[in-house]
């Protein structure tokens, strides 16, 4: 049996430990989460646990920092899969922001990492190491939803309406989406209403998120006009 480094001990018992955690939810605390049942369960010896932290206490904030920076590699792919069929369509891209919003907002009360990961971001200030991991994992995520609206601002021939840039309309959506899911953590309803407004191709069933989406990319983008139709406006 090959021996691990502290290092690696230390990393299996953080994933481990975070496993715990999403397990119990967002109502339980890190401190909840004790570090020898996080040993029992990676197979791991207490003394072998505390060689990683030497107690309770540094052992809470590294968890604290790992949910922190703990970045579920399919958010944003789920994000994909709901729009790429509408996008390989070449549907209107209203009807992409409808059922994005609408699959965003739904996905929410099986997603106890996220909440989890709001519930630590919103004391961050109060450690700077937890407080610094906040900030990593904003700037990660925002880089990554960035190139994906790049590609469809591309796709459907828009671009960001000056002074306001891509990072600009990724944070507004990120803020926009973060901000439901508080409400859901509020025990708040998701809103919907039936819009007579929709274009073809566009559902009448939306989400207030959805119309919150529209609204911002309608405002932070402009449509890129082809030169035969600057002429005409000449």
């Amino acid at each position: 049996m090959t021996r691990r480094t502290t290092e690696e001990t230390r990393d299996l018992l953080l994933r481990v430990g975070l496993r715990a955690l999403h397990e119990r939810g967002v109502h339980v605390a890190v401190t909840h989460v004790r570090l020898a049942d996080v040993a029992t369960a990676a197979g791991l010896t207490t003394g072998a646990a505390y060689r990683c932290w030497p107690n309770q206490e540094t052992f809470h904030r590294d968890l604290a920092v790992a949910a922190v920076q703990w970045r579920d590699e399919a958010s944003i792919a789920r994000t994909l899969a709901n729009i790429a069929t509408l996008v390989d369509q070449d549907a209107p891209l209203a009807e992409v922001l409808r059922v994005g919003a609408m699959a965003n907002v739904y996905d929410y009360p099986s997603d106890e990492p996220f909440f989890i990961a709001i519930v630590l971001r919103s004391c961050a200030s109060a450690d700077g190491q937890l407080a610094e991991a906040a900030r990593e994992r904003l700037e990660s995520a925002t880089t990554s939803f960035a190139s994906l609206y790049e590609v469809l601002l591309h796709h459907y021939r828009r671009r960001m309406r000056a002074p306001l840039t891509v990072h600009h309309l990724t944070v507004a959506l990120a803020a926009l989406s973060e901000g439901f899911a508080l409400q859901t953590m509020a025990g708040a309803p998701h809103l919907a209403v039936q819009r007579t407004d929709t274009g073809p191709g566009v559902g009448s069933d939306w989400t207030v998120m959805g119309c919150a989406v529209e609204s911002i990319v309608d405002r932070f983008t402009e449509p890129i006009l082809e030169p035969a139709v600057l002429a005409d406006a000449r």
